[in-house]
């Protein structure tokens, strides 16, 4: 009888570790805001974000990506999570554009994966509160080169 409890109660707890750690994979992989902690707090519309920046006197960062783009994940997962870029996008109102929901907007500002004739993603675009393009950068950037380009960006006298 002692056997059958303690074996009971090994599977109930194996169950609960599976389930912490099925959970903990999945959120891995999830495009959620979060995920790392501390996270970059995006506007998904452009035109919220542009009335944002004017308001609080800020340039805009536009992240363009694709849920199935792997350089973009890729930069969700180092770049995007790192502290040091967290920090630095508090000098931006970042907006991030998902190419394939929102292809005027991307278009309009050459945002597109090279599928759509745009320029390739990943691909970040750094404009004044006024639009006035300060910087853009395609492909993938690590935390050290994504930080060089927004201090790049700052630097454009405005």
């Amino acid at each position: 009888m002692r056997v059958k409890r303690t074996f009971g109660l090994s599977i109930l707890v194996a169950i609960a570790l599976l389930s912490v750690l099925a959970a903990s994979g999945s959120a891995r992989k999830s495009w959620l805001p979060g995920r790392h902690g501390a996270a970059i707090k995006w506007t998904y519309n452009l035109d919220e974000g542009l009335a944002k920046a004017k308001k609080q006197n800020k340039p805009v960062m536009i992240d363009f990506m694709a849920v199935w783009c792997p350089p973009c994940k890729a930069m969700e997962d180092s770049t995007f999570s790192s502290p040091g870029v967290i920090k630095k996008t508090g000098a931006f109102v970042p907006v991030r554009i998902d190419i394939d929901k929102q292809r005027d907007v991307a278009a309009k500002y050459n945002g597109l994966a090279r599928k759509y004739g745009g320029v390739g993603i990943p691909n970040v675009l750094f404009l004044a509160a006024d639009g006035k393009k300060l910087k853009h950068i395609v492909g993938y950037y690590g935390p050290e080169q994504l930080v060089a380009a927004m201090d790049s960006a700052l630097a454009v006298p405005r």
